[in-house]
């Protein structure tokens, strides 16, 4: 399957495109956005099997959002039933990422927890105490530079092979090591594009962590602590729904410049 190459402008195309299909209709994606956290957390609290339903189950989340970003950008309604629409059509392919992304991350984490088990074990045991040492915790951090990079080599191109994978599956019917291969190629040859889109994503992330700060920290002077905490929760969960909504909204249309490009000409 041929793909497109992108020049970098399209990254911030992804971005502004991504932030449009939310403000179309914001409360459907709201109400989407939270019943799949709502789901993803009753799942976890499943003994032992929890991680490994819930990247068993992401894909096909992912795919069924593809489904809802399409039908918001031809216009119609986003709907819960399309949050389901991949586990129908393509089950299995999308329920194989999940297995495939359980499989790898699992062995990186073996990987370092057996070579760096003991400075992990020591790094989290100065986080939990009550009086922290900043000096100690810092140079625990400098021993885990070498396991910290080797994660960000496994997970970033993950991360590439699974972007693209669910609309592949569920749009063009792609088995899974296939769509994850095509996920990944097409992700390395838009590599500026995908830059761009991550600066500009980083950047709203960190102009609304600030003002969310700001606001919390003006109540807390104001109402006090308590009426702080419990205003935070309320205001934080919307906003990071909203956040995942536009990351869901960037995805689809950068599925659709890079892979679809020739279907709409």
């Amino acid at each position: 399957m041929n793909f497109r190459k992108c020049n970098p402008l399209y990254g911030y195309r992804w971005f502004r495109q991504g932030i449009a299909l939310f403000m179309r209709q914001p409360w459907p994606w709201l109400a989407l956005v939270s019943a799949s956290f709502l789901v993803t957390l009753l799942v976890s609290t499943l003994p032992v099997l929890g991680l490994i339903a819930i990247f068993l189950l992401l894909p096909g989340l992912a795919a069924g959002f593809m489904v809802g970003a399409r039908a918001v950008s031809r216009g119609e309604m986003l709907q819960f039933p399309q949050l389901l629409a991949g586990f129908r059509q393509m089950p299995r392919p999308l329920v194989a990422v999940g297995g495939i992304n359980f499989l790898i991350t699992l062995m990186g984490m073996l990987v370092i927890s057996l070579g760096w088990g003991d400075e992990l074990a020591k790094l989290l045991e100065l986080m939990r105490s009550t009086t922290p040492d900043e000096q100690a915790i810092n140079l625990a951090l400098r021993e885990l530079t070498v396991p910290f990079l080797l994660s960000l080599a496994l997970m970033l191109p993950l991360s590439m092979a699974s972007w693209f994978a669910p609309a592949l599956i569920v749009f063009k019917n792609q088995g899974a090591k296939s769509a994850m291969l095509l996920s990944l190629q097409a992700s390395i040859r838009n590599f500026w594009p995908f830059l761009v889109y991550g600066v500009l994503l980083f950047a709203l992330d960190a102009v609304v962590s600030l003002a969310l700060r700001f606001v919390l920290g003006a109540l807390e002077q104001l109402a006090g602590e308590t009426v702080m905490e419990s205003f935070g929760m309320l205001l934080t969960f919307p906003i990071v729904c909203a956040f995942f909504a536009i990351m869901l909204g960037a995805m689809y249309v950068s599925y659709e410049d890079v892979f679809e490009v020739g279907d709409k000409a």
